[in-house]
């Protein structure tokens, strides 16, 4: 069994690459420049997936037939925190490092988890994706406080409101709010069919904007071995290997199976790559920390396939 679900797996993550590639040429070619990109990811971030969020929330949501719902947000919040606490563990607390502790902790939970999600699992994607959205709930808060003085190794970098205030957390609160409140029904369809539409967009240019933005990465000034070597530990062995255990100690395998496939996406998932945005934006060493994401990029290619087949295996 691990074999098959391995190769399909490996399938939908180099079919990801292989678009995110060519994006990544397109880069370096100066075919589409930075300020193409940037176009881009605002439209997605502030049309396309907000509309997807809607979307999916309204048709999939139903907290009286999900009342473990709110075990997503909470999922969240303890992925990013294991993983914060195991990288202080093996980094400590020398400031130099504090750019790869935020790395190690945070994933890369809508750009290639849904692409990826879509291709492994299409007929359950609608779900699966209220899940990525709910789940983003408790990670997002953590990511853009924590994350970002630690990656820009500043302790004086400013938490504004209006970073956690988002396009895609207005929009998954705003469609709980009209579900649980019973007037999503009053929705026309017409309007959602129309949101739908804008949505589809979503999972093709989240893979091109994340290839474009790799693409624009040059491998030089590399970060140490053994830091790569940590980032990666933390990042593919110890955060999805302790996910692995809890689930299966749990036996979550048995009641909740698309949801432990999602938690083991996310936990094995590469660094987020908001994270670059935030080295840009607000000071840090934007070259040493870049080099390192595309690092982790190339070994989550094994990396992802290979924790979803084992955990395929196991839970049979």
């Amino acid at each position: 069994m691990f074999l098959p679900t391995f190769t399909t797996v490996f399938s939908a993550v180099f079919q990801v690459f292989i678009i995110s590639a060519a994006a990544g040429v397109l880069v370096r070619t100066k075919i589409v420049s930075q300020a193409h990109i940037q176009a881009l990811s605002a439209v997605t971030v502030n049309i396309f997936l907000p509309c997807l969020i809607v979307v999916k929330t309204v048709s999939q949501f139903d907290p009286a037939g999900f009342t473990l719902w709110w075990i997503l947000p909470l999922s969240g919040v303890l992925i990013a925190l294991a993983g914060l606490g195991m990288a202080v563990l093996l980094f400590g607390t020398d400031p130099g490092k504090q750019p790869f502790v935020s790395m190690a902790s945070f994933q890369n939970a809508v750009y290639i988890v849904l692409p990826i999600g879509q291709l492994v699992y299409p007929d359950q994607f609608d779900r699966l994706a209220l899940f990525c959205f709910l789940l983003i709930l408790g990670q997002s808060p953590i990511m853009w406080s924590v994350g970002k003085v630690l990656v820009s190794g500043r302790r004086d970098a400013a938490i504004m409101w209006k970073d956690f205030v988002t396009p895609p957390l207005v929009a998954t609160l705003a469609a709980i709010f009209l579900v649980v409140s019973g007037t999503s029904a009053m929705l026309p369809q017409n309007l959602l069919s129309a949101m739908d539409l804008l949505g589809q967009a979503t999972v093709p240019l989240a893979v091109f904007i994340l290839g474009a933005t790799l693409g624009s990465i040059a491998l030089k000034d590399m970060p140490p071995l053994p830091d790569v070597f940590r980032v990666a530990g933390v990042k593919f062995v110890l955060v999805p290997g302790t996910a692995f255990a809890v689930m299966y100690g749990l036996d979550l395998y048995q009641t909740l199976p698309l949801f432990c496939s999602l938690i083991i996406l996310q936990t094995s998932s590469p660094p987020a790559t908001n994270l670059i945005l935030m080295v840009r934006n607000y000071g840090g060493d934007t070259q040493v920390v870049a080099s390192m994401m595309l690092l982790q990029y190339l070994v989550c290619i094994i990396a992802m396939p290979l924790w979803l087949s084992l955990w395929h295996m196991a839970a049979g």
